[in-house]
């Protein structure tokens, strides 16, 4: 008998691959939508800043923000009170690209969901909420001994 941590497992495995064909069409990464996410709440945020919430590496952002850079989504700026920092922000083709996306993955989620309720759904939601809440606190205690 499969255990939920596995059925969970291979349910996120399937949903990224789903997802991982509409960004595609966007010459972007799964990671890269999680930036337009971070960006979409706070526009002009430090590099720094932005690599602590997505939980990853600075050099990965860097990698990350290059690329999308390379495709006109996002720009980086000096701050102008401080040179040393360096702030991320969507440009217009970012906005433009961020609502298409959001589009598409409406779409998905009516395909996904279409055989729940709206409580079922509710209660989903609540659920991995609490799971991924659960989560940072373990990755949070291993962090801090």
């Amino acid at each position: 008998m499969e255990t939920l941590g596995s059925i969970f497992t291979d349910t996120s495995r399937l949903h990224h691959r789903y997802h991982h064909r509409i960004f595609e069409s966007f010459h972007l990464h799964r990671g890269q939508s999680r930036l337009f996410d971070k960006l979409e709440k706070a526009d002009g945020i430090s590099q720094r800043e932005l690599a602590q919430r997505m939980n990853i590496a600075p050099a990965t952002l860097t990698r990350m923000v290059q690329n999308m850079e390379k495709n006109g989504y996002v720009s980086r700026q000096s701050d102008p009170l401080d040179q040393r920092i360096t702030r991320i922000h969507l440009t217009e083709k970012g906005i433009e690209t961020r609502k298409l996306i959001r589009k598409e993955m409406r779409a998905v989620d009516r395909k996904i969901f279409k055989h729940f309720s709206p409580a079922e759904k509710d209660q989903l939601q609540e659920m991995l909420m609490r799971i991924q809440k659960q989560l940072l606190e373990e990755l949070d205690c291993e962090n801090h001994p």
